[in-house]
């Protein structure tokens, strides 16, 4: 009898784990919590199902995840993919429509550090909207770090880490191709009136890096210095990468080009390369431009 009562009792337990499971499981499997890059913590019980996104690059790695269907708001700036431009928009990247966001009634709402200002999304959250905001992208291992972390948010975690460890493949192949190339000296120009270049703890210093280069204004002590001509012909680069600046970019070459001293004159290596790709901080956008400049320092 004894026995017997003891395998009742240990049968019961069993009943009320398995009871536990069933119906108390499902309302906690999702719950977790998140500190964004201003402390905010966001708690969530379940993945969003109305997201409205402030930058680009965000709308970009969204639908990257395949929860475009649940993206309720963009912005008027976010054209990609294509299937981007048709959501609703909620105003530009720095001047949201605060109106417009809350008559959507997102769950959550994404933003950038670097993009939004602290009064705007202190006004958002003021209304009781969740606002996630994520910080600066320095190097790729941030880029993808966010990724994986939006990709946890929203519910996508496993397609998140898949797309990464692909993405991580390529950039290896490259990492493996200059290992042994002679390093360039690069000088990459964004601005022009001011001269403005990258410095270090920005995403494309670290891109430089990768493909074997060495960033002319790596030892800036900010990360977006303003230049002078002086300056570059003193360093004199191998190679000249100009981010298109609309109407000026190609004005801007015939410039250079007018500096025959420079190595980067003499062997021909100035080059243009788009904008929108190299200044995307998205995973994706990364590898692409990668590949892109590595094409054209070591392969051409």
């Amino acid at each position: 009898m004894a026995l017997g009562h003891f395998r009742l009792e240990d049968s019961m337990k069993g009943v009320n784990i398995l009871i536990f499971f069933i119906f108390f499981m499902p309302f906690i499997v999702f719950a977790d919590s998140f500190v964004d890059s201003t402390g905010y913590e966001l708690k969530i019980d379940n993945p969003p199902e109305r997201i409205i996104s402030l930058a680009p690059s965000i709308t970009e790695e969204l639908f990257s995840l395949g929860v475009q269907d649940i993206v309720v708001g963009v912005t008027t700036f976010c054209d990609r993919p294509k299937e981007a431009a048709k959501k609703e928009k909620i105003g530009t990247f720095l001047e949201p429509n605060l109106e417009k966001i809350i008559s959507l009634k997102p769950d959550i709402i994404f933003a950038t550090k670097e993009g939004h200002s602290k009064d705007m999304l202190d006004r958002l959250r003021s209304f009781g909207l969740k606002v996630f905001v994520f910080d600066e992208c320095r190097d790729f291992n941030s880029i993808f770090n966010q990724y994986l972390l939006l990709g946890r948010i929203v519910g996508k975690e496993k397609e998140a880490q898949k797309t990464s460890e692909s993405l991580k493949y390529r950039i290896g192949l490259i990492e493996k191709k200059v290992a042994n190339s002679k390093r360039k000296k690069i000088f990459w120009q964004v601005g022009v009136k001011p001269l403005v270049t990258v410095g270090p703890n920005t995403f494309v210093d670290d891109m430089i890096g990768l493909v074997g280069g060495i960033n002319i204004a790596k030892d800036s002590k900010i990360r977006y210095p303003r230049y002078n001509r002086e300056d570059v012909i003193r360093q004199n680069p191998d190679i000249i990468i100009l981010v298109t600046m609309g109407d000026v970019t190609e004005e801007e070459l015939k410039n250079w080009q007018d500096y025959s001293v420079l190595e980067a004159v003499k062997q021909k290596k100035i080059y243009i390369v788009e904008a929108r790709k190299f200044c995307s901080p998205t995973p994706q956008m990364f590898v692409e431009a990668l590949e892109e400049l590595n094409s054209l320092i070591n392969e051409k």
